[in-house]
């Protein structure tokens, strides 16, 4: 392609030399020595980039090389100089340019560029390095509460020491699955340094696409130039290589794994899942099933307590109160721990016997709440005043398992006016992270690090159910088209169509949703949206278009009155 623009470009210029005036006839001389000299550089610069692209990329499909740092600048060099040539010819074809041109300064410049990484290609030596390869990563672990926990954690230790290859942990929703597995990961991480542990939460809406990506990306194997399954499985097995464990949590159907590399075929490899169904650890061939059941009434108690951080002893009619409510909670870790979080720091008995009635109340929960958890979930945020709960629930834009930038929520409040916006644009930012820090401390988020949060995913369910029929949520599920106009029903307040693939808006969609406040679509290679898409939006305040790839925003933008925040 090079060539082809040189060659077009050269002969353009000849043609504007000739009729040029004899006075400039030394420039022209000097020029066109620069032209050859570039020409004969841009050739072999073009033939090296051509030779040295064709060769890593084959290196790097075995997922143990990648191409050096240096390696790849150059050539995105190259591609930088096509630009500029390609910018250079059209401009030479306008009227008034060549006056300019012929100062010899853009010539000279553009030719010590393509000298320069022509000389550069000479010294590269090694093209490639050996790809590192990741232990994996320690994750953050609670206390395993129970006796049946540490048995557990211990039987499945052995399973280690074994030579089975897979094993599936299996219990009811909320029950503690994956912080048995976290502390699994992080067991094999220190006691079993020749392996390798690959992490990946599956969840509900998964594709075997997004999982082969995933372990791609911890071997360092590229895949995005490869979409023939059957090419990128044996690439993937390739890649794998010994001792790879592969942790799959909340899987909830069969997964093939010979479409994630047949990894147990491999030496020393395992894989290690959690599920809420034993049919779902025999469809997969679970040499080994470890149930984990619920608390024991005792066990449940101490957990409260444990939650609850009292630095005294409660008072005997409270922890009374108190053991009653654990009670409710029926041994689940996850309703123990939020409902435990919700009352840390209570010392007022009126206040206690008043919430243990609330929570007693069957009214409470509506009928499309069919799991016990979900009344203590959902007690435990009405708690909050309205902010928090707007808080909370606007977290439940994100998809499931999603770790959320502490920053990036607070700005999204500020936008939203869920902070006060009388305030200064810090205090606004301070009021947003203390709102965050609360629904940590009340064990609705969880803290990923200092910089992130995460929903667990049945609080995250509840948190969907809450908004049923006001939010309409299809976040990182690799959709490729937007959801059709029926999908938009009139009572919508707010849509997130957040990390997935869709390329475009069809022409003439036109969304009905007067009440529509909150539009995200970022984070999609979205090319195009059409006039009529906002036409009936109009009480649109917040749209997030940021991380996509539109250059040119439709008309019917401007007919947003009461927009108040555009992200790009």
């Amino acid at each position: 392609m090079l060539k082809q623009i040189m060659d077009s470009f050269f002969s353009k210029v000849g043609e504007k030399l000739v009729d040029y005036g004899s006075d400039t006839l030394r420039d022209k001389t000097n020029l066109k020595s620069t032209f050859e000299a570039m020409r004969n550089n841009l050739n072999s610069l073009s033939d090296k980039a051509f030779d040295v692209e064709n060769t890593v990329k084959k290196a790097e499909q075995s997922g143990k090389k990648k191409r050096k740092r240096e390696v790849e600048k150059w050539l995105e060099q190259v591609k930088i100089i096509e630009n500029k040539i390609c910018t250079l010819e059209r401009e030479v074809q306008t009227k008034g340019f060549l006056t300019k041109f012929l100062s010899g300064d853009q010539a000279t410049q553009l030719s010590a560029s393509v000298n320069k990484l022509v000389e550069q290609s000479r010294h590269f030596g090694e093209l490639l390095v050996d790809v590192y390869k990741t232990k994996g990563e320690p994750l953050l672990t609670t206390n395993l509460s129970g006796k049946m926990f540490k048995e557990n954690l211990e039987r499945i230790e052995k399973f280690l020491e074994s030579d089975k290859s897979s094993i599936g942990i299996y219990g009811m929703g909320g029950v503690g699955k994956t912080a048995l597995a976290k502390h699994i990961n992080n067991i094999i991480l220190e006691k079993y340094q020749e392996n390798r542990v690959c992490w990946i939460t599956v969840s509900q809406d998964f594709s075997i696409k997004k999982l082969q990506d995933e372990i791609a990306q911890f071997v360092g194997l590229d895949l995005s130039d490869e979409d023939n399954e059957d090419k990128r499985v044996a690439r993937l097995n390739r890649a794998i290589g010994n001792n790879f464990i592969l942790i799959l949590d909340d899987v909830w159907e069969k997964i093939y794994l010979e479409k994630l590399g047949d990894l147990l075929r491999l030496e020393g490899c395992r894989l290690i899942l959690t599920t809420r169904s034993s049919e779902v650890c025999c469809r997969m061939g679970c040499q080994e099933k470890v149930e984990v059941k619920k608390l024991h009434e005792n066990e449940a108690w101490d957990l409260f307590k444990q939650i609850l951080e009292q630095d005294i002893a409660l008072a005997p009619e409270i922890e009374e109160i108190a053991k009653n409510m654990a009670k409710v909670c029926d041994g689940l870790p996850l309703a123990i721990t939020v409902l435990a979080g919700s009352m840390r720091g209570e010392t007022s008995i009126h206040v206690w016997r008043n919430e243990l009635e609330k929570l007693r109340d069957p009214n409470m929960v509506q009928d499309n709440m069919e799991d016990e958890v979900f009344k203590v979930l959902k007690y435990s945020l009405q708690r909050l005043d309205l902010n928090h709960q707007l808080c909370f629930l606007y977290c439940s834009l994100y998809g499931e398992d999603f770790s959320i930038y502490r920053k990036e929520l607070v700005e999204r409040f500020i936008s939203e006016e869920l902070v006060d916006i009388r305030k200064s644009r810090q205090s606004q930012f301070d009021q947003g992270h203390s709102m965050l820090n609360k629904l940590v401390k009340v064990c609705l988020l969880e803290s990923v690090n200092e910089f992130s949060v995460k929903m667990h995913d049945l609080v995250r369910s509840m948190a969907l159910k809450i908004t049923k029929g006001k939010n309409m949520v299809f976040s990182k599920l690799y959709l490729k088209e937007i959801p059709n106009e029926g999908e938009w029903v009139r009572d919508l307040e707010k849509v997130s169509l957040m990390n997935n693939t869709m390329i475009e808006i069809p022409d003439g969609m036109s969304p009905d949703c007067p009440k529509l406040t909150t539009l995200i679509l970022s984070h999609n290679p979205l090319k195009f949206i059409p006039d009529s898409f906002f036409s009936k939006l109009v009480n649109l305040c917040f749209l997030d278009l940021s991380k996509t790839d539109i250059e040119k925003l439709p008309n019917s933008l401007s007919n947003l009155e009461i927009l108040r925040a555009l992200n790009l």
